[in-house]
Order: C-alpha cells, then structure tokens, then sequence
C-alpha cells in the first residue's frame, strides 16, 4: 500500500468517523437548548480545536502567507458550516431520524451536487456511477414513500 492509498483511507475513515459522531450529538442536543447558543458553542469549540491543530497543518510563524491563500470559496464555507448545523439541529428536532433521515438528506446531496461536478469540475460519469445513482434514487424513493 503505497502513501496515497494511506491518505484515502485514513481521510474517508476520519471523515466517516466523525460524521458518525456529528450526527450522533446532534440528535443528542437536548430540545431545550436555543438552537443559535447550540452552534456559538459548537464553534467555539471547532475554532480552539483547529487552532491546536494548526502547527500540524501549517508553519505557524507563516499564518499571514496562509492568510493570503484564501478566496471566496472559505468564506462562503463558514457561511454553509452554519446553515449545515442549523439545519441539523432543526432537521432532527422536527422528528427525522438519525439513520433513514441522513441517509435521505446525503443521498439527496449527491444527486444535486451530481451535475454540478460535472458541468463545473469536469467530473467524468460512468457506467458504474450511473448505476449507484440510480440505486440510490430508487432508494430515495422508499425512503420518503408513506
């Protein structure tokens, strides 16, 4: 297994892994609790974490060069990180459940973002693609099927 092999499966295993966890607390977070303090605390602690993560990922005496490699798309990011919470938090309360409501919500991502990788990152559509969406439209259709 070679270093790139490495760094696919260890990234899909953390961002399995922690999705797992995401989805866990937020169908945890007591009703109780106003949503908006729910994510204020949430990122606060997302923003100590990643400032203790970041001399793994950068020189820290060159955070003004990294400054300066960011565009709109980090900002927009931000933006969508809040609405993805918000909309977590509200999609649970509102009775989704945590296994047959995410599978909806991320099969109905991919079917969106489908064309969008294709018309605006040149992303290639296969055979075996093709297959996997249509499976995973047909079960979109049970899911939501009264």
């Amino acid at each position: 297994m070679n270093n790139d092999s490495i760094f696919i499966i260890g990234s899909a295993i953390l961002l399995i892994g922690f999705n797992v966890v995401y989805h866990v607390s937020q169908k945890s977070i007591h009703t109780s609790v106003n949503p908006v303090v729910s994510i204020i605390v949430t990122f606060f602690v997302a923003l100590v974490v990643s400032i203790l993560m970041l001399p793994i990922f950068a020189d820290i005496n060159n955070i003004k060069a990294e400054l300066g490699h960011l565009n709109w798309a980090n900002f927009l990011a931000g933006i969508s990180c809040v609405g993805i919470v918000v909309g977590h938090v509200l999609y649970y309360r509102s009775g989704w459940s945590l296994s047959s409501g995410t599978l909806f919500s991320y099969v109905a991502i991919c079917i969106i973002l489908l064309p969008i990788g294709l018309i605006f990152f040149h992303e290639k559509i296969t055979l075996q693609k093709s297959a996997g969406i249509i499976i995973s439209l047909v079960g979109l259709y049970f899911l939501i099927k009264k």
